[in-house]
């Protein structure tokens, strides 16, 4: 899974932490994650469906902190969004092509697969709408 930070962001944290209601920074966190998920879903390839279905957002607590999540569990999700091989976004392997068999035992050959971004772009599109609910949530509450 990859994790998207957005620095910059003190001073909201900060009325974030201080706040006494919780309640209305998790309603807002909850609005911006489902903001940023309806982006992705739209974004991630059309495939079978499976990565789209997959999409999805949570709110995690801790004594220090509140964190808006949106995710897939999906294992192959991160080759999609970064790519693979010599299409890997940050390198990627050099001994290409490479050979694979599948399930039915059938013998393919592949130099990997370009990346098809979904999740940065559905966040980074999205980020002065982001800023602007929590603003709303925190002045709200």
């Amino acid at each position: 899974m990859s994790d998207i930070k957005m620095n910059g962001l003190n001073g909201i944290l900060d009325s974030l932490d201080s706040m006494a209601n919780m309640e209305n920074v998790e309603g807002a966190l909850s609005k911006a994650c489902m903001l940023v998920e309806r982006s992705a879903k739209q974004k991630a390839p059309k495939g079978n469906g499976e990565l789209r279905r997959s999409i999805t957002s949570r709110i995690e607590s801790n004594e220090t902190e509140t964190v808006g999540v949106v995710f897939t569990p999906l294992e192959y999700a991160p080759y999609v969004e970064y790519g693979t091989g010599l299409f890997a976004e940050d390198g990627g392997r050099l001994d290409v092509p490479w050979n694979y068999k599948d399930d039915e035992g059938n013998w393919h050959s592949t130099s990997g697969m370009k990346p098809q971004p979904f999740l940065r772009p559905a966040f980074n599109e999205n980020k002065e709408a982001i800023l602007r609910i929590l603003q709303e949530g925190i002045t709200d509450g």
